[in-house]
């Protein structure tokens, strides 16, 4: 265990997850982790649909406790520090399944969250030593740039029809990848 993880008393075992368990059982576990984040894309909508359900039918319940949601959320957390696609859809439906509020408010706790571990993750690699500077600057640069273009491109299509494509699109990578 690194230095890092020891003065923290272990809490920073998400973000040392990926460093420590080496690139085969990532490249393993990539595209169990695309179905995934695929799968929750694909059931946005009806999940959308059953979070709005639930909370109009539990407006006049007792709400859960809050600290219910501290171990899910946690456990989505580690997801997103180790893989992070998808971590947002699971962060949502983690949140409203555990917690009694209005959606916006939900998404809105869910973009801190989701904020919150990337950044984490970031500042963590970037002071780890292992990354590969070169690599990272073009895939910003790309990432940027596929951004700007993609989120254009993306206002012109119904998001119905994009939802379509992208899950099709990580089930094709996810299919290439058990294949290979």
């Amino acid at each position: 265990m690194d230095v890092l993880a020891r003065r923290s008393g272990g809490r920073h075992y998400r973000r040392i997850l990926l460093l420590n368990t080496g690139e085969r059982l990532f490249s393993e576990l990539v595209p169990y982790l695309i179905l995934l984040a695929s799968g929750l894309l694909a059931v946005q909508d009806p999940l959308r649909a059953w979070l709005n359900r639930r909370q109009s039918a539990q407006e006049h319940k007792k709400p859960p406790s809050e600290k219910l949601a501290i171990l899910p959320v946690g456990l989505a957390a580690v997801y997103g520090g180790y893989f992070g696609a998808g971590l947002s859809v699971i962060i949502l439906a983690v949140l409203a399944m555990m917690l009694d509020d209005t959606l916006t408010r939900l998404n809105a706790l869910k973009q801190a969250i989701a904020f919150s571990t990337n950044l984490a993750a970031a500042i963590f690699f970037v002071f780890s030593g292992k990354v590969v500077w070169e690599v990272a600057i073009v895939m910003a640069v790309g990432a940027l740039i596929g951004g700007a273009l993609g989120g254009r491109l993306a206002g012109k299509i119904q998001p119905s029809v994009l939802r379509k494509v992208v899950v099709a699109i990580g089930v094709i990578v996810a299919v290439i990848y058990l294949l290979r």
